[in-house]
């Protein structure tokens, strides 16, 4: 394994002088240690260092990780799952440019070999299409819980549905799974509303939930129909302008033509 190159520190500081911060977190289950170094005001990243006590004075280096913190800090917290060790990490990857926002959270499992994260999601994040489709602005949250030699997380996710006249709240649940053989947590099912009655496709679970998955303009306009609709049998001559533009730029659908005979009749 590749051992780890020095962490960014913002730029050359004389000796003595860095203002990196390090901080070592001993973990047990087995015996390890977590190398944790924050660089100064201008770095990017924080990094991660796993060390393994294969001996009594001997340290074996088993990984490396660098949380972005590109717009806001980075943040961990080390967790039992079970009776298992975890380390959950925040990275920002958000990319203004694109007018996406996402903060990721990476949970790694600390009895397994490696530093590879095992499940992650996106807590908190938005896409802005502006005229091109319709935006969403995401929250989710993972609950983990175990029975039958299963390990599972269950993922609420909350998603508003947003552009000019549209603010559509929704929610949809997922359920990911390993067993004791996996080393990855795997969605296994997903539902549209949190009393899991209607069944939505994983594809489509995960994309909504990933502000950069590309998701199409022609699923955004399936999952916002309900506001849509709103939109163009009303009168609000901006907020119908826009949808007019939006649906310049989706494929002929059931949807998008549901929608142009609405705009058709005012």
């Amino acid at each position: 394994m590749k051992e780890p190159g020095l962490p960014p520190c913002g730029r050359d500081f004389p000796a003595g002088e860095s203002p990196c911060k390090a901080e070592i977190v001993p973990v047990s289950n087995p015996d390890q240690a977590i190398l944790i170094v924050h660089g100064g005001d201008f770095s990017y990243t924080v990094e991660f260092f796993r060390y393994l006590q294969v001996r009594k004075d001997t340290w074996q280096f088993a990984g490396e990780f660098s949380a972005f913190q590109r717009n806001s800090p980075s943040h961990h917290e080390f967790v039992k799952l079970g009776a298992k060790p975890f380390l959950r990490i925040t990275s920002d990857h958000s990319q203004n440019g694109m007018a996406t926002q996402q903060i990721l959270e990476d949970w790694f499992d600390l009895t397994q070999p490696g530093f590879d994260s095992v499940f992650s999601f996106t807590p908190d994040g938005s896409q802005g299409r502006f005229s091109y489709g319709v935006g969403r602005t995401i929250e989710s949250k993972g609950v983990f819980s175990q029975s039958a030699g299963k390990e599972r997380i269950d993922v609420t996710l909350n998603i508003k549905f947003d552009g000019p006249g549209l603010d559509l709240p929704a929610t949809y649940t997922a359920v990911y799974e390993r067993a004791a053989t996996e080393k990855k947590f795997t969605i296994r099912d997903a539902y549209s509303g949190s009393d899991r009655r209607t069944s939505i496709s994983t594809d489509d679970f995960e994309d909504l939930a990933d502000p950069f998955s590309g998701l199409s303009n022609e699923k955004l306009l399936t999952y916002s129909l309900t506001g849509l609709k709103k939109i163009a049998a009303g009168s609000d001559a901006d907020a119908k302008e826009w949808l007019q533009s939006v649906l310049g730029f989706a494929k002929d659908t059931p949807e998008k033509k549901a929608l142009l005979d609405l705009l058709a009749r005012r």
